[in-house]
C-alpha cells in the first residue's frame, strides 16, 4: 500500500495556521480502479495529484475514528450489489471543498456480492 497527503492539503493547513484559522473538513471517499499499472505494480501516488486515475464511485464517509493525535481514519461501506465485478485499487479522501486531501493505492481487490468496507487514514 502506498499513501500520500496532497500538496493542496498541506497548503490549506499552512493557510489555516497563518491566515484563515479554518480548514475544510473531510467529507467523501472516492474509490477507483487505477491504482496499479499494466503489470499490476502499485503506482505511487504523488502529492500534486488532484484526482484518482479511474474513479468509479464517490460517497460521503459513513464513519471515522481517531487513530492518534495526528491521524484520523475515514470509512465507507459498499452494499452487496454495489460495484460487483470492479477491481478497486485506489482511494481518495476528499474535503468539503472538493479537493483530494489524501490518496491510497494498493493491489486490486475484486468486489463481489458481499458488503465491503474501505478505510483511509489522514495523517499529519
Amino acid at each position: 500500500m502506498k499513501n500520500v497527503i496532497t500538496a493542496i492539503r498541506r497548503k490549506k493547513m499552512a493557510e489555516a495556521t497563518h491566515t484563515t484559522g479554518t480548514i475544510a473538513k473531510a467529507k467523501w471517499i472516492a474509490l477507483g480502479s487505477g491504482g496499479v499499472d499494466s503489470s499490476n505494480n502499485i503506482i505511487t501516488p504523488l502529492e500534486n495529484n488532484t484526482s484518482l486515475n479511474n474513479e468509479v464511485v464517490r460517497k460521503e464517509y459513513t464513519a471515522s475514528r481517531k487513530i492518534s493525535d495526528t491521524s484520523y481514519e475515514y470509512i465507507i461501506e459498499l452494499e452487496g450489489n454495489e460495484l460487483v465485478g470492479t477491481y478497486i485499487s485506489e482511494l481518495a479522501l476528499i474535503d468539503e471543498d472538493g479537493d483530494v486531501i489524501a490518496f491510497s493505492n494498493f493491489l486490486p481487490k475484486g468486489k463481489d456480492e458481499t458488503e465491503s468496507t474501505y478505510k483511509i487514514e489522514d495523517n499529519y
